[in-house]
């Protein structure tokens, strides 16, 4: 077992090398390891699930490999990964549940999936939830000066602002005044 023979007349028997296996007497092959599985050493009579945050895609393989940032891999012997959803991130190798993407804070979104890290709120936009794909512009008559905020800050007397989405006040012009709302 974890041997074979491969020729007549052999006066010995040769090993099963990485990512395969023989578990079987008087054969003359190893079987190559199956997806979702590997053989990390020579004259093996097993295969090995990979385990949960690992995968293997392919047959014959001496390893399996770290789910990606970005992934998550949940069950043994599987032969992909997941995708942590929109709205969630994860930035590190080997994530073995879905709670490892963890949801964005308030001021970040992500809105793709496989998302590896959070991204900041751009100025003129904030987010004030977790686990958003999108920023929100602010509001006319508010600003916004800095990334990744949680909240738009009305413009302060004397300064007024007419669009949305933006990153400071006006402020009025002489023979002019702004109204308090």
């Amino acid at each position: 077992e974890g041997y074979y023979v491969d020729t007549t007349a052999s006066t010995t028997q040769v090993e099963c090398s990485e990512g395969t296996y023989q578990p079987d007497t008087g054969q003359t092959s190893c079987d190559d390891a199956d997806e979702g599985y590997y053989v990390g050493t020579t004259a093996s009579t097993t295969q090995v699930e990979c385990a949960k945050g690992t995968y293997q895609n392919l047959t014959g393989q001496s390893s399996c490999t770290d789910a990606s940032a970005g992934y998550y891999v949940d069950t043994t012997a599987s032969t992909t990964q997941v995708e942590c959803a929109k709205g969630t991130y994860n930035s590190y190798f080997g994530a073995s549940n879905d709670s490892d993407c963890l949801y964005t804070d308030t001021g970040h979104f992500a809105n793709e999936t496989a998302t590896v890290y959070q991204i900041p709120c751009l100025p003129g936009t904030y987010q004030n939830q977790t686990g958003q794909t999108i920023c929100i512009d602010s509001e006319i008559g508010h600003f916004i000066p800095s990334y990744a905020s949680v909240i738009a800050t009305p413009c302060a007397p004397g300064t007024y602002q007419g669009q949305s989405g933006q990153i400071s006040c006006e402020i009025s012009d002489p023979g002019h005044y702004v109204e308090l709302a």
